[in-house]
């Protein structure tokens, strides 16, 4: 017994991201539980495996009659997520074609470890690594444009991609991009460094057990969505207030119409079926009782409605009564005789300290309101003739209205009257000015005659209720009366003392009341009350009738809402799928990137304190790289945001299960020199773990990758190969195959100027010297080799930083023969220099002067190996 609880024990304690993916999918409900299954098996979830888990959730959600199904039994190997295969591999590239500008035809074979392909500036890297970065994985995928110098005749983009596995090669085309070998491929431009440093990157490579969550709420939206869709369908019907429309009047069955609900029982709605004839018959007969009875019941009815209007009528006249009111209080009327006094006292200071000052007998009216509004006029019209800030009028300036050039004392008196009008005794006479004229207004604004001759409540007030109609208009004629006087007062600024006049509305409610009780008695009546116990009954038996023609409508609008409260209840548990992955990323995975990534840092002379922030969302995990809690690129330089960005994809990279290929294209663009060296040496190590393939037009880091890679990758066939791109006006993209700067070494004999010498003998005219010129340019780098390879036995070399102290026994001196290669190197660099040959000499290429000069090299290299 002991032994087995040990066993146990010991199966606990074992815990792996497997182990705990089939826990988490163990708990899932039996719908859920079958689309995990399938992922889990490295299925691809098919249309048909939704709609069967679809089935299987109605049936939890008892909408469905359940069935019996088979036990789900969750059997999760790593291995069998995703078609991916570990040892993929990318041969070969051939057959492009409707990529802007790059020649058809070309092809480009790759190597298991390492391959450069190297190309000056318009070679068309551009266009190979957009065709790359169109089918494989890159933070920065481009459109593949045509070729611009086609107007028309543009071919559909294609090529053909040769993948490599367990000695099979598959050849698969640019349509053919979704298959998985496209995904096992990933690409770093330029382009793609401020997405890894600004922005949320989700991780596209993951342990196989990580990705399963992401594949599953993808799964279980789908499921989700498609339940939606239903819920939606059904709550496209009518409502229960679209329903209990259909019915005019009130009636038990009208009242339980509007309540349908879920809850509502079927059989409660069927009390009210059928509609049978004797219902039929019945409503008939009530329908002729009701017609006899209301011809009979019209007058009583009119009188009422006449009577209700009147009462309408009323409350208008009340309310107007009432409005006016306020304004003839006692305590409103002494508001007002204290504005008047205060304008007058107003007006009176402001002629008192102003007006005094401009009286004269050559004009009338000073101190007038005409006179103060002639100034404050002019004083505007002045202004529009200056600039803004200066103040008319001054010494050169003129009369406004005569126009005659102005004396000191005609400027002063202006700039007085300028001063006045703005001094605060008249601003102050100006407001109390204005404050009456607004008292004014409200008093000329109000109406008296409230009942006209022909209005009908006057009609109905002179025949009902005479006195009181005279009492009110009085009331009014004494109000209008007073308002007139106020007016007067305010017009010629006379204080009076006003009594109030207020309009008691006592009658209103007296006639209120007693049009209230001759209503209720009409509507007492015997007749009107047999009226409404039929209009009932009628209306009971109408909506009865209607209610049977369209069962089925309510019928069906209760089982939607039974139906969408269970919908309702569905549980899809997409927070717990998130923290789920959110705890076993943190558990498996993302502790392992980081280490990683600042692995890769530290490799690469990049420890600038980045940090890394995890998050989830969706099952997938996202990272987000900062710096002090900003952008990184916000922070550090351009060369350093590449290393970071570098070292961030390479990290998630080398920890993808899935990646076998990482691809760049110029990642060392405007770096110095040690950064190129670093991220070379990074490369090439990283092409001794899976297949790396670089695009670059920079020599000094080609020589690095070229020098690192015999370091990682010696003793390894065909572990480093290299082609050349060159362009062909106007195309671009031709590929020369296995030759770049990396193979200068293969110009130490003058093969390549003879294969132009064989080629210039076969042609004729301008051919001929092209041919043989191309030959000199040969042997003018074989010269070059020479010179690096012999004579300094390959002690100092392009681009290498090293100086190879080992080979300095290896150097070939003797002076007559070193000038005898100077004057050669001189000789053909004179042939073949880009201009016109010499008038004076004529000397054009030939193939016997190549012949010569290829003799002579042969001699020169022959004396300088046989020194000692």
């Amino acid at each position: 017994m002991n032994e087995v609880n040990e066993i146990a024990g010991a199966e606990k304690q074992i815990e792996t991201l497997e182990t705990e993916v089939k826990k988490f999918a163990d708990g899932l409900p039996h719908w859920a539980k079958f689309l995990a299954q399938k992922l889990l098996l490295g299925n691809t979830i098919s249309d048909n495996d939704i709609d069967t888990s679809y089935s299987y959730l109605l049936e939890q959600l008892k909408l469905k009659v359940e069935t019996e199904k088979a036990e789900i039994s969750i059997d999760y190997n790593a291995e069998n997520a995703g078609n991916y295969k570990s040892d993929l591999l990318l041969t070969k590239l051939e057959n492009i074609e409707g990529v802007n500008a790059l020649t058809e035809n070309q092809t480009i074979e790759f190597s298991p470890n390492l391959t450069i392909i190297y190309g000056a500036n318009g070679s068309g890297k551009s266009g190979y690594v957009r065709l790359l970065k169109n089918v494989f994985y890159s933070k920065a995928p481009e459109e593949i444009l045509q070729n611009v110098h086609l107007d028309n005749g543009h071919k559909a983009v294609n090529a053909r991609f040769t993948f490599k596995s367990n000695n099979i090669e598959t050849l698969l085309g640019f349509v053919n991009k979704d298959n998985a070998e496209f995904e096992q491929f990933a690409v770093f431009d330029g382009k793609s460094v401020l997405n890894h440093l600004e922005r949320r990157n989700e991780f596209e490579f993951r342990p196989a057990g990580l990705s399963f969550f992401a594949d599953y709420t993808t799964a279980i939206v789908t499921v989700e969505q498609k339940l939606n869709n239903d819920i939606q369908a059904k709550q496209l019907g009518s409502t229960a207030d679209d329903l209990s429309a259909m019915f005019d009047g009130d009636s038990e069955i009208k009242t339980i119409v509007l309540r349908l609900n879920a809850e509502t029982s079927i059989d409660d709605l069927k009390r009210y079926t059928p509609f049978s004839d004797e219902d039929k018959i019945q409503k008939e007969a009530m329908q002729k009782q009701y017609d006899e009875l209301l011809l009979a019941s019209r007058g009583k009815e009119k009188e009422i409605r006449n009577l209700e209007g009147i009462k309408g009528l009323l409350a208008q006249s009340k309310q107007s009564i009432e409005s006016l009111n306020p304004f003839f209080t006692t305590d409103i009327l002494t508001k007002v005789k204290t504005a008047i006094t205060d304008c007058i006292t107003k007006e009176a200071t402001a002629k008192a300290e102003g007006i005094e000052n401009f009286n004269t007998d050559k004009i009338e009216g000073v101190g007038t309101t005409e006179w103060k509004n002639f100034i404050v006029s002019a004083e505007i019209f002045a202004k529009v003739q200056k600039a803004e800030n200066v103040v008319y009028p001054d010494n050169r300036d003129n009369c406004l209205l005569c126009q005659q050039p102005l004396s000191d004392e005609a400027q002063k008196l202006i700039l007085d009257y300028w001063a006045f009008i703005k001094s605060v005794a008249e601003q102050n006479a100006k407001q109390a000015q204005e404050k009456l004229d607004k008292v004014q207004e409200k008093y000329e604004s109000l109406t008296f005659d409230l009942f006209p001759q022909d209005n009908t409540l006057t009609v109905w007030l002179s025949e009902k209720y005479p006195n009181e109609l005279e009492i009110l208009n009085q009331k009014l004629s004494e109000q209008k009366a007073l308002a007139q006087n106020i007016i007067s007062d305010i017009q010629n600024k006379t204080v009076n003392e006003r009594a109030e006049v207020k309009i008691s509305t006592e009658q209103y409610t007296d006639i209120e009341n007693a049009i209230d009780e001759k209503i209720k008695l009409l509507k007492e009546n015997e007749q009107s009350k047999e009226l409404e116990k039929l209009s009932n009954s009628k209306c009971f038996l109408e909506h009865k009738e209607k209610f049977n023609v369209h069962f089925s409508k309510f019928e069906t609008f209760v089982n939607n809402q039974v139906w969408l409260k269970k919908a309702n209840k569905a549980d899809f548990a997409k927070r717990k799928v998130t923290d789920t992955e959110k705890t076993l990323s943190n558990k498996y995975f993302n502790q392992k990137y980081i280490d990683a990534f600042n692995d890769e840092c530290k490799k690469l002379n990049g420890n600038f304190g980045i940090e890394i922030n995890h998050t989830g969302t969706a099952g997938k995990s996202y990272r987000q790289l900062k710096l002090k809690g900003r952008n990184p690129n916000a922070v550090l330089s351009e060369g350093e945001q590449k290393v970071i960005a570098i070292a961030d994809f390479i990290a998630e990279m080398q920890l993808s299960p899935v990646n076998r290929g990482i691809i760049f294209d110029d990642p060392v663009t405007s770096l110095d020199n040690d950064r190129k060296k670093q991220i070379a040496e990074r490369l090439a190590f990283q092409a001794t773990i899976k297949q790396v393939i670089i695009f670059t037009h920079d020599l000094v880091f080609f020589y690095h990758i070229k020098n690192f890679s015999k370091k990682f990758l010696s003793g390894i066939n065909d572990s480093f190969v290299h082609h050349s791109l060159e362009r062909e006006s106007p195309l671009c993209g031709k590929v020369v195959a296995n030759t770049s700067p990396a193979n200068e070494g293969q110009y130490n004999n003058p093969t390549k100027a003879e294969e132009w010498l064989r080629k210039s003998k076969a042609t004729n005219g301008n051919d001929r010297v092209d041919c043989a010129k191309a030959g000199l340019s040969a042997l003018r780098t074989s010269y070059e080799a020479l010179a690096i390879f012999t004579i300094l036995g390959g002690t100092v070399q392009r681009f290498d930083p090293q100086i190879r102290m080992g080979r300095l026994k290896d150097i070939k001196f003797e002076k007559l023969l070193i000038e005898t290669v100077v004057e050669k190197h001189g000789e053909i660099s004179d042939l073949i220099e880009g201009h016109l040959p010499s008038d004076e000499f004529g000397i054009v290429p030939s193939p016997e002067i190549l012949e010569e000069q290829i003799e002579n090299f042969k001699t020169l290299k022959e004396q300088l190996k046989n020194l000692q």
